[in-house]
């Protein structure tokens, strides 16, 4: 059943709007839940054109957070900070790994390495380097 206190209020926020209502409050278009149905319409079309006219834009400060908690530099345990945002401490952080990660990389890779075609084990450039652990074997019943 609708309640017709709520259709009153939806009512009474649609006046706000002009042409929206064709009269006066009918209980009848109440009972239908006219009311509630138009002003939820009208709110999310306006709620729409709002976000449409002001698209998020994520600060650079929580856009760093983000890539180094992407990274692995932070966990979902961490939180982020405002006030280490405002010292511009998660870019800076962000700037230094990455400038870690371009001298680091200036090194010859392993392929650039292994040019000789040794290693044809574990050792190999192509090979899998995981390690799985065996499980310990059961011991026999005596």
């Amino acid at each position: 059943m609708t309640d017709l206190n709520q259709e009153q209020r939806a009512y009474d926020l649609l006046q706000w709007v002009p042409y929206s209502l064709p009269g006066f409050f009918d209980d009848d278009l109440a009972v239908i839940g006219f009311y509630t149905e138009t002003q939820a319409q009208k709110s999310d079309a306006a709620l729409k054109a709002w976000d449409d006219d002001h698209p998020f834009v994520s600060s650079p400060e929580l856009t760093a957070f983000k890539e180094l908690e992407r990274l692995g530099i932070y966990s979902q345990s961490d939180f982020y900070s405002p006030s280490k945002a405002k010292d511009g401490a998660y870019s800076e952080q962000l700037k230094r790994r990455t400038a870690s990660r371009v001298i680091n990389s200036s090194s010859p890779t392993r392929r650039e390495s292994n040019s000789g075609g040794e290693g044809t084990g574990l050792d190999a450039s192509h090979a899998k380097q995981s390690f799985r652990a065996r499980r310990p074997r059961r011991r026999a019943r005596s």
